[in-house]
C-alpha cells in the first residue's frame, strides 16, 4: 500500500498558495483530499509508514513553518445533508472541507437563521470549531450540534455533541487536549427558521441603515449582506494582500484592570462580559500604540484595520513572529495587557 499510496501523492509541494498569509513552506508529500476513503487511506498510509500527517483545511488560521515533514493533506470533501426539519428549525450535517462563507450564504438564502453574522469569514466548515469562529456578537458554539472525525492514533470515529467540544472564547477542545489528534470530517448544525438576530454591535446597526435594511423586518440576507459590506471595508482580500484576517484574539481582563485602563484612556474600546470582566477590542489596543499601517521588516499592520496583520512580501513565518513578538511587546508596556494570537502555528 506504501508505494501506490504515495503514486498519489505530491512530492516537494509547494503550499504558499494554500495559506492565507502566504507564507513559503514545502511539504515533503502532498495530496488533496476529496472523500472520507481516501483520507482513511492517508490515515493507514501515515501510521504503516511512521510518518508525521498535518491537515490543512482553508489554510486561513495557519502558520506553516518553511519545511513540512511527512504528509500534508488539505481536506476538500464537498456534501451536505438534511438530518432533521421541523416547523422552527433544520438540522444539516456538512462535510468538512465545504467554504464557509459559502456555506452561510445557502443558509441565508434558505431563510434559516444562526450563522448570518459570520459571513466572509475564509476557512473550511470543519475548521470552524476548532476556532470556535465568531464575529459581532455571535459564535459557531450557538448553533452547532455535532462534530465528527477520526482519531489520528486508531482511525476510529468519534462523534462529539455540542458541550463535550468544550467551546470557549476563540477555543475548542480541538485546540487543547485533541490538538493534533484528530480530524474532522464533518460538522452539524441547527439553524432556525424563526427570526433570531444579533445586531447590537454599532458597526453592524451603522451598516444596515447604510443599506437602507427595514428594521421592523430584517431578514437574515440583510445581516450577512451588511456583515460582508463591513468586513470588504476593512479587511484587505487575502488574494490581492496575503493576511489570516484578526491576527490577535480580542483580550478578556478582569474589571480592576479595565478600570485602570480606562482612568488613562477613557475611549478605550471594551464589553462588558457576562462574569463582570471586559473584552478589549485588540485592534483597539494596537492602533493606539501606533502600529495601524506601520511597516516593519516587510511586515504590516493593515490601515484600515490594526488587528490585521499582512504580509505583501510573503515573509516567512519566523519573520512573522519576530513582529509579532513587537507588537505585543509594545501593547504590554502600554497598557500590560497580554496580547495572544488567533493563527494556529503548525
Amino acid at each position: 500500500m506504501t508505494s501506490n499510496f504515495l503514486e498519489q501523492c505530491h512530492k516537494n509541494y509547494n503550499l504558499q498558495k494554500l495559506n492565507t498569509l502566504a507564507v513559503p513552506s514545502i511539504a515533503e508529500y502532498f495530496l488533496d483530499i476529496s472523500t472520507d476513503r481516501l483520507l482513511l487511506q492517508a490515515l493507514q498510509f501515515s501510521q504503516k509508514a511512521e510518518i508525521p500527517l498535518t491537515i490543512l483545511g482553508g489554510g486561513s488560521n495557519v502558520l506553516l513553518p518553511d519545511k513540512i515533514m511527512g504528509l500534508v493533506i488539505k481536506i476538500s470533501t464537498q456534501g451536505r445533508e438534511v438530518l432533521l426539519e421541523d416547523d422552527n428549525s433544520l438540522t444539516v450535517r456538512f462535510a468538512a472541507g465545504e467554504n464557509w462563507h459559502d456555506t452561510v450564504l445557502w443558509c441565508v438564502k434558505k431563510n434559516l437563521y444562526g450563522i448570518e453574522n459570520l459571513a466572509l469569514i475564509p476557512g473550511t466548515i470543519g475548521a470552524a470549531p476548532i476556532q470556535n469562529i465568531g464575529a459581532y456578537g455571535v459564535e459557531l458554539m450557538s448553533c452547532l450540534e455535532r462534530v465528527e472525525g477520526f482519531y489520528l492514533s486508531t482511525n476510529e470515529l468519534f462523534i462529539l455533541e455540542n458541550e463535550a467540544c468544550l467551546f470557549a472564547y476563540r477555543d475548542s477542545i480541538f485546540k487543547q487536549s485533541m490538538r493534533g489528534k484528530a480530524v474532522i470530517t464533518h460538522v452539524t448544525l441547527t439553524l432556525s427558521k424563526v427570526p433570531k438576530l444579533h445586531v447590537e454591535y454599532p458597526a453592524l446597526q451603522e451598516q444596515l441603515i447604510s443599506n437602507k435594511a427595514d428594521e421592523d423586518s430584517l431578514s437574515a440576507l440583510d445581516v450577512a449582506s451588511a456583515v460582508i459590506a463591513i468586513r470588504q471595508q476593512k479587511l484587505p482580500n487575502p488574494e490581492q494582500i496575503p493576511n489570516a484576517g484578526s491576527f490577535f484574539k480580542n483580550p478578556v481582563v478582569s474589571k480592576a484592570i479595565y478600570k485602570k485602563i480606562y482612568n488613562e484612556y477613557p475611549a478605550v474600546v471594551a464589553y462588558r462580559m457576562a462574569d463582570d470582566t471586559y473584552k478589549l477590542a485588540a485592534g483597539w489596543l494596537i492602533d493606539q500604540a501606533g502600529w495601524r499601517g506601520k511597516l516593519l521588516d516587510n511586515i504590516c499592520m493593515h490601515h484600515k484595520q490594526a488587528l490585521v496583520l499582512t504580509n505583501p512580501n510573503h515573509c516567512t513565518t519566523q519573520q512573522l513572529l519576530a513582529f509579532v513578538d513587537k507588537v505585543q511587546e509594545s501593547i504590554w508596556d502600554k497598557f500590560h495587557v497580554n496580547l495572544e494570537i488567533e493563527p494556529i502555528q503548525l
